[in-house]
C-alpha cells in the first residue's frame, strides 16, 4: 500500500456569509490542487502520487476532526 497525499480545504470559519461565499471556491482550489500534485508528483516505481481531498472544508474542530478520521482511513500519510 502507497502512502497517500491529503488535502484539507481550510476556510474562514465565519458563518453569516462569509463562509458559504467560499465554500464552492475552496472546493475547487483543493480539486485543482489535486490536479496539480498528481500530474506532477510520482512514487519511486513511477505512478503518480494518490491524493485524497477531505470530504468538507475546515472552518473549525469539528470539520478538522471529520477530514483526519477520513484520511486516516485512507492511509494518508501527508497532509497539505
Amino acid at each position: 500500500m502507497k502512502a497517500k497525499i491529503g488535502i484539507c480545504p481550510a476556510i474562514d470559519g465565519r458563518w453569516g456569509g462569509i463562509r458559504e461565499g467560499l465554500e464552492e471556491q475552496t472546493m475547487q482550489t483543493a480539486k485543482d490542487a489535486k490536479n496539480l500534485i498528481e500530474e506532477n508528483v510520482f512514487y519511486a516505481d513511477g505512478s503518480p502520487a494518490e491524493v485524497v481531498i477531505s470530504p468538507c472544508t475546515i472552518g473549525g474542530g469539528k470539520e478538522a476532526a471529520v477530514c483526519a478520521a477520513a484520511q486516516r482511513y485512507q492511509c494518508v500519510l501527508f497532509r497539505v
